[in-house]
């Protein structure tokens, strides 16, 4: 019994050195910034838990460690998602139906503080017009606090830290590459921000906003 709990203490102090290694690695001290921007910014908020087939949106099912359920059928497709929600603006303007594509990001790696996915988004403002966003997010600084946590048994606070997610190191600046309509010819970036939720444990799409800036 008493080599049994050794063997269980140690097994936890090496589970716990090790994170803290993976945290203080230099790499993930030195990631890009969130997106910065500038003019007028429109604030788009939308929730998880709405219609989506694809990928799960979890650390495992990104480092591939865990299945998926809902994945599409087709291997070319194993690591992508699709999803339509509704988002809510902010100022009370009229709701826009957003489709979002998102696959897994290549080199994905702890040991390089790569956590992310690269996406499209076409927001449709019904009677209006459309846009078509392109770009990627790091959910490493998310997957950093929530190991940090687990290390020191307290800090990570579902529903309060909101975090503004930087896009992958080398690949660019999100951006607003297209529009329709009343929007033709518009320019802009977007940055998304979450916030963990504790009715979804694990899951990296919680709450959103979407922030839409335009020139």
């Amino acid at each position: 019994m008493k080599r049994k709990l050794v063997a269980l203490l140690g097994l936890l102090l090496g589970v716990a050195l090790g994170i803290t290694l993976l945290m203080l690695n230099p790499i993930s001290l030195s990631q890009a910034a969130p997106a910065g921007l500038s003019g007028a910014v429109r604030v788009l908020d939308w929730h998880s838990g709405g219609g989506f087939r694809g990928m799960a949106m979890t650390p495992g099912a990104l480092l591939g460690w865990s299945g998926n359920a809902a994945a599409f059928a087709d291997p070319a497709l194993r690591h992508a998602r699709v999803e339509i929600v509704v988002l809510d603006d902010d100022a009370g303007g009229e709701s826009v139906l957003g489709v979002r594509l998102s696959a897994v990001a290549t080199q994905d790696s702890l040991l390089q503080a790569r956590l992310g996915v690269t996406t499209a988004w076409n927001l449709v403002w019904p009677g209006r017009g459309s846009v078509m966003l392109a770009g990627s997010e790091n959910a490493w600084p998310v997957l950093r606090d929530g190991l940090w946590a687990f290390v020191r048994g307290h800090g990570f606070r579902p529903g309060q830290d909101l975090y503004s997610l930087p896009p992958l190191p080398g690949a660019g600046a999100p951006a607003l590459v297209s529009g329709s309509g009343s929007f033709e010819g518009l320019r802009g970036s977007f940055r998304e921000d979450f916030q963990p939720l504790d009715s979804r444990p694990g899951d990296l799409i919680g709450s959103r906003q979407l922030n839409l800036a335009t020139e």
